[in-house]
């Protein structure tokens, strides 16, 4: 499963006991300003300024120019520990964090763990698959924080109609996509009937297919393929499964292409779907919902809130009591926390537990909806539950 390493080091960070480094860096090589150099004196700045010892810095600034010059994403993340030695977690990430865009790309923090940015990322985007159907074949790629992967394949077994689980794809020639015929009656009942004959086929297909998805965590589903196999396919789907159905796409055109091949066009197509589901969320809200940083904090640590709107680079911060209280002003929490310590801190930090905390969902939004929520919603948005 697409990020499965990376949710792995961010548990293995949140055990370790501090003080523990927090690295993240802008390695993107689209940007002419990352250099291998340039990233590393970046990184040891930010270090430096976080009050790290030389020795220490020298250290993990070795280990950056040794494995790291050659970036393998957009961002890099580290947690080291005391001793690199013993923790020295590295983990690239093939999207950006809004974060590093006003620290200059390098940011580097001592104490607990700082895993809220990973929080970020893994919570704010859903999990894609692309359906690519044929009537002899469907094959299943998961697509994910910028990367696709193929996760499964089912093959029609000749003359049966039964599926075959192919992991080790056979790459064989799409077959079955169907030139409409054209005549009389005779050739539209035997049109239906080959429907028909597609759609049962199909239906005995659903249970591994749902099994396959509930595996990799699939929140929507894109379907690609001509049209009559995907009318069949449709058909045969259950209500589940067309409730997670977010769009359709055509074939590349080669079908057998590696999962590679399909990227441009999948994340282009996902943009266009997110970008659509953000903009009639804020319409939702706008409508019924609460907005501005004080009504929205206030709501959700009363656990009225189900769905909680934020912009995808955010930049407000927030006052924390000792108690755990989070108010938009010092005033606010000295009032609602008499006499506890308050801390101003940055609301990425402490959004994630709010919302888990209730039991909320946690929505980020880019682009136009961003732009309108920090316009028209003061940055913070949310849905009530009552």
């Amino acid at each position: 499963m697409i990020g499965e390493n990376l949710r792995r080091a961010l548990e293995a960070a949140k055990r370790q006991e501090p003080p523990v480094l927090s690295l993240y860096l802008d390695v993107n090589p689209a940007n002419p300003d990352n250099t291998g150099k340039a990233v590393v004196l970046r990184a040891a700045e930010a270090m430096r300024e976080a009050g790290l010892d030389k020795g220490y810095v020298d250290d993990v600034t070795r280990r950056l120019e040794k494995h790291f010059v050659i970036p393998e994403g957009r961002s890099l993340v580290i947690y080291a520990g005391e001793d690199p030695d013993e923790l020295f977690e590295a983990n690239y990430l093939q999207t950006r964090l809004p974060l590093l865009g006003r620290t200059g790309g390098a940011l580097a923090l001592v104490g607990a763990p700082f895993t809220a940015p990973l929080h970020y990322v893994l919570d704010q985007k859903e999990r894609y698959a692309v359906l690519y159907v044929s009537s002899e074949r469907v094959r299943v790629f998961e697509a994910f924080l910028g990367q696709i992967a193929e996760v499964a394949e089912f093959e029609r077994e000749a003359d049966t109609d039964d599926w075959t689980v192919q992991r080790e794809a056979r790459r064989s020639p799409a077959v079955g996509a169907g030139v409409a015929a054209r005549g009389g009656a005779d050739v539209d009942r035997f049109d239906d009937r080959m429907r028909e004959a597609t759609a049962r086929l199909y239906r005995g297909l659903m249970p591994q297919l749902e099994k396959a998805l509930a595996e990799e965590g699939i929140d929507r589903l894109i379907l690609s393929g001509t049209p009559e196999p995907l009318a069949a396919f449709k058909e045969a789907m259950s209500s589940g499964l067309r409730e997670r159905l977010a769009g359709e796409m055509p074939p590349p055109s080669d079908p057998d292409a590696d999962a590679r091949e399909w990227l441009p066009t999948v994340s282009e197509l996902i943009e266009r779907i997110e970008e659509e589901h953000e903009l009639a969320l804020l319409a939702e809200v706008r409508e019924t919902g609460v907005s501005g940083l004080h009504e929205t904090l206030t709501l959700l640590q009363e656990h009225r809130i189900h769905t909680v709107v934020a912009p995808w680079l955010l930049e407000q911060r927030v006052f924390r009591a000792a108690d755990g209280r989070v108010a938009a002003s010092a005033e606010e929490a000295a009032v609602l926390s008499p006499g506890q310590e308050v801390t101003e801190v940055p609301l990425l930090e402490v959004l994630p537990d709010l919302a888990a905390a209730s039991g909320t969902v946690l929505e980020f939004v880019a682009g136009a909806a961003e732009e309108r929520l920090n316009a028209e919603l003061g940055g913070l948005a949310g849905l009530k539950r009552y």
